[in-house]
């Protein structure tokens, strides 16, 4: 997780590491299709598509060029299920990986189910860039799951209407007599078709004796007509499975004087049934279950677990090597790890527990488990032992390792989905920690997810009621006094409460809810400026503070200078604070080209909290910086330790030979500014010099030159 308790998002291995035309002929090749979508807006006009495989333009129908800057969406239809697209919906907006099955419709408008897996990807910096959703086409499983329930619709109404076997027994003699394929059925004499019940017992299964007779009785006793499946013997050894149904018969008074049934031949029907039923419920592949499998076993599991007492772990695997498998020797060499993964999982779990594959290299387990957080850990050690012993493939040695998340949970009336969820939040986190290890899910994931969630629904509310208050802080000299600016800083007044950024933090992981808040702050602080300017207040330069997602927008610079243009605001007058963070990883570039344009039209450019991330000197060197603002976390103890106070002289230094302005953050008292004096630092600001206020309450800076200072992030 990053500093600011963010998941962070799985990254992809580096394309100037592979031949990049294996790459795409792997892509190519794949039976899956592979979907690869910007990250944001999740608004319209949506993620559009910048990468597509081959497996999608043939299960789609559209080529590629149909396809690139389109939205997934291009392939919903009016059939596709609105509550599964919430559900995906609300996975986006809290960057969680998810599956989910979906309804599309093709180029020709041919309906086709697709199953999505889906995670986001990060880079360097953390920050979620673009979606990458693998999907493969169920529509033959979810075909074959309808002709299931459809078949037992049938052959319901078969049992009632079918009368290949016919037979009847009379009370008054106790006979049988059976028709011609009721004999042919049971192996016996076509010319005798009437015997004794005793007659008949040799040729049923011995285990199903007893059920036969205790259903003849049930007719007998309450009159009720059945319907039961019992197996006969057939040709000595050969076990045929027969379906029956009996209806008693009256006499006119209403006394039962026999019974009347049909029997029917059902072996073929049963075998071809457990067949389809298994293709549905089990991974082709590996013959492990697969999830619907795994969601029709589990209340069993669960129920017994219940019975004795007992926990359940539920565990996510995810094989470390297989992609770099598939890359390097190929897909048949990939199988063959997946199937040795396999064995092992269920050699390690036994018999007791449930071991099932969700797809690509990722299995689940779930099984009863001790009270015990030692003996718990003991078996994930041994699960992770046997995996991780070396698979030998036509002489070569492979690395079959895996990273496992685990929830454990009382067996009372469980969610898989919820404990899945959990499981794949403790998997990253067992990535994140080093491949190859496990880790449990805890409240402190949980705890993250809640938080995550809160911010952004308190983020969404503040600006529909536009709760976005900028409260103003001075900036003074440090040489004369006098009051050169003000930082606005971000406030949400809910209620009667005062909230700092930091309730909304999460909201600025968020391009759409970080661009809108921004907006918002932006406009109540062009709007203060213009009041100031009302009241004869003078200001020749505002700074924006912006956090790191708006920038990666593209429209960013022309966002700043239109609201400046509708304010009447000129571009000079303006400046923007950016962290160091900003500047790292591949949105790097697209933010030195907005801080170009920005510097072009001339905006001021700040670089906020400087020292305290990753910035090089070829950053302030290539960028068109203008002044750095020193972090308090060095100014706090400026006066106590020589280190800071190195740290901050040596900034002051450099800021001075690259022509910079310099200015100090969080000075709360006087030998503090005296030090700051001495080393040559132009400005400062803290509580030395004055709180937070609001703008209405915000007197006349003390000359002409003054400048207001904007914050609009999450300082």
């Amino acid at each position: 997780m990053n500093v600011r308790g963010r998941i962070k998002g799985q990254r992809a291995l580096p394309l100037d590491l592979l031949d990049t035309r294996l790459l795409a002929a792997v892509l190519s090749a794949a039976d899956d299709a592979i979907v690869i979508t910007e990250a944001e807006p999740l608004d319209g006009p949506h993620p559009r598509i910048v990468y597509a495989n081959e497996g999608y333009c043939r299960m789609t129908g559209y080529s590629l060029n149909e396809v690139l800057g389109q939205s997934p969406r291009l392939c919903q239809g009016k059939g596709t299920d609105r509550a599964s697209l919430d559900r995906i919906r609300r996975k986006l907006e809290t960057w969680t990986p998810f599956r989910e099955e979906v309804l599309n419709y093709r180029k020709d408008g041919t309906p086709f189910w697709v199953e999505l897996s889906v995670r986001p990807l990060a880079d360097e910096t953390g920050w979620f860039t673009h979606w990458v959703s693998v999907q493969r086409d169920i529509t033959d499983r979810r075909r074959t799951m309808q002709e299931l329930e459809k078949r037992a619709r049938d052959l319901e109404e078969a049992h009632r209407l079918a009368k290949l076997g016919g037979w009847t027994w009379d009370a008054t003699t106790g006979l049988f007599e059976f028709s011609q394929e009721m004999l042919a059925m049971f192996g016996m004499n076509p010319a005798r078709p009437v015997f004794p019940w005793q007659e008949i017992v040799p040729t049923i299964d011995p285990d199903d004796v007893r059920s036969v007779i205790a259903t003849f009785t049930k007719i007998m006793q309450f009159g009720e007509s059945t319907s039961y499946e019992f197996r006969i013997i057939v040709d000595g050894d050969h076990a045929r499975t027969v379906w029956g149904y009996g209806h008693p018969e009256r006499n006119p008074s209403g006394e039962i004087i026999g019974v009347r049934g049909l029997c029917q031949d059902v072996t073929e029907r049963r075998s071809a049934e457990r067949h389809l039923l298994w293709n549905a419920t089990h991974d082709q592949a590996t013959g492990l279950l697969n999830i619907d499998g795994l969601r029709s076993q589990a209340p069993c599991l669960f129920a017994k677990a219940k019975k004795q007492s007992s926990a359940v772990m539920v565990g996510l695997v995810d094989l470390d090597n297989l992609k770099l498998v598939n890359d390097t020797l190929g897909h048949a060499v990939g199988d063959a790890l997946i199937k040795e993964a396999s064995q092992r999982l269920e050699r390690a779990l036994g018999s007791d527990a449930l071991v099932a594959r969700l797809g690509g290299d990722e299995f689940v387990f779930a099984g009863a488990c001790g009270r015990a957080q030692t003996a718990r850990e003991i078996r994930l050690h041994e699960i992770g032992d046997l995996l991780k012993e070396p698979f030998d493939y036509e002489g070569r040695q492979l690395d079959c390792s895996a990273s496992i998340g685990v929830v454990v949970t009382e067996p009372e009336e469980p969610d898989l989905d919820i404990l899945l969820r959990n499981a794949d939040l403790a998997m990253y986190r067992a990535k994140e920690a080093g491949r190859g290890g496990y880790a449990f899910f805890s409240g402190e994931l949980q705890e993250g997810i809640e938080r995550r969630v809160a911010h952004l629904d308190l983020a969404k509310l503040a600006i529909g009621s536009k709760f976005v208050v900028p409260y103003f802080q001075p900036q003074v000299s440090l040489s004369s006094g006098a009051v050169l600016g003000y930082e606005a800083l971000l406030r949400l007044s809910v209620g009667k409460k005062l909230m700092p950024p930091s309730a909304v933090e999460h909201a600025f992981e968020s391009v759409e809810l970080a661009t809108r808040i921004g907006d918002e702050m932006r406009r109540r602080v062009l709007e203060q400026i213009l009041q100031w300017r009302r009241e004869g207040t003078p200001c020749r330069r505002v700074a924006i503070n912006v956090s790191a997602a708006e920038l990666l927008r593209r429209d960013y610079a022309e966002r700043v200078l239109s609201a400046a243009q509708r304010a009447d605001v000129d571009p000079s007058w303006l400046e923007i604070e950016v962290t160091e963070g900003v500047l790292l990883g591949r949105g790097a570039e697209r933010c030195a080209e907005t801080l170009t344009v920005l510097r072009s039209a001339g905006v001021g450019i700040a670089l906020d909290d400087f020292g305290t991330g990753y910035a090089s000197l070829t950053h302030l060197k290539s960028l068109p910086i203008t002044k750095l603002k020193i972090d308090k976390g060095f100014i706090a103890d400026i006066t106590d330790d020589p280190h800071d106070a190195a740290i901050v002289r040596a900034v002051i230094n450099l800021a001075r030979a690259m022509e910079l302005e310099v200015v100090a953050e969080g000075v709360e008292n006087e030998k503090q500014a005296a030090f700051l004096r001495i080393f040559g630092c132009d400005a400062a600001q803290g509580f030395l010099f004055g709180q937070p206020a609001p703008g209405a309450s915000i007197g006349s800076p003390d000359d002409n030159n003054s400048s207001l200072v904007v914050a609009s992030g999450s300082a």
